[in-house]
């Protein structure tokens, strides 16, 4: 367990006791899943935050009715945690996700982690102040994405 402590220690888990990481590791299912898996959809409820191991998920925006391929806002790898929107109401994933290669993930489900959360409110809060840094980090890419596409129009026309 403690290489998976080590993985997760800067990002999701970050602040945490060993004890506390120990304990909410533990509540985790590994899974292994193919390339081109669709672990979710945007806009479909979010029922589990999602801890990457090995491999990697790429988060896209679903372009519906359009002839081009959906896009890739952002790539996450290992050490990284996607599915937040399982802890932050309304629950609805924002992006869907897809492996990238094979992919190894601990799944942690959003009722199990509620309840852990219910039982333990600083870890909870320690968590909760993660995933919004964590956020934060993802808006910038967002926003470094919107410019680039922002620039591919002014250069090439749209």
């Amino acid at each position: 367990m403690q290489a998976m402590e080590k993985l997760f220690s800067n990002g999701l888990l970050k602040g945490l006791t060993t004890e506390e990481a120990v304990a909410f590791l533990d509540r985790c299912r590994q899974k292994t899943y193919a390339d081109g898996t669709n672990l979710f959809k945007e806009q479909t409820e979010a029922t589990r935050l999602y801890l990457i191991v090995e491999g990697g998920i790429d988060l896209r925006f679903e372009m519906p009715f359009r002839e081009i391929p959906s896009s890739t806002i952002t790539s996450s790898r290992a050490g990284d945690a996607i599915g937040w929107s399982a802890i932050v109401p309304p629950h609805l994933y924002r992006l869907s996700g897809y492996c990238r290669g094979k992919t190894v993930v601990l799944e942690i489900d959003r009722n199990a982690l509620q309840e852990f959360f219910a039982s333990n409110y600083r870890l909870g809060f320690l968590v909760m102040r993660n995933i919004a840094e964590l956020t934060g980090e993802r808006l910038f890419q967002v926003q470094d994405k919107l410019a680039k596409v922002l620039g591919e129009e002014v250069i090439h026309g749209w």
